[in-house]
């Protein structure tokens, strides 16, 4: 299993998808699109925190395994 990364390896990957920092609070980090959707970063700690829409949002993710199709196709019904 790979090593997870640690909250400032994560912030950099958030970075390098696109999300930006808040201008109005440094320790923000915000969903380019849906600013609803944000990670509060705690340097001290190094620790993330999700906004509650990032919680639910997280909590509709389905893990797959690497071995599986990342894609679903219901089957019509007859």
């Amino acid at each position: 299993m790979p090593e997870q990364p640690d909250a400032a390896q994560q912030v950099q990957a958030m970075l390098g998808r696109g999300w930006r920092w808040s201008e109005a609070d440094p320790d923000v980090l915000l969903h380019q699109q849906d600013h609803t959707l944000f990670v509060r970063y705690d340097r001290a700690a190094g620790t993330l925190g999700v906004s509650a829409a990032l919680d639910a949002a997280l909590q509709l993710v389905i893990p797959t395994a690497a071995s599986k199709s990342k894609s679903f196709w219901r089957k019509p019904s007859n």
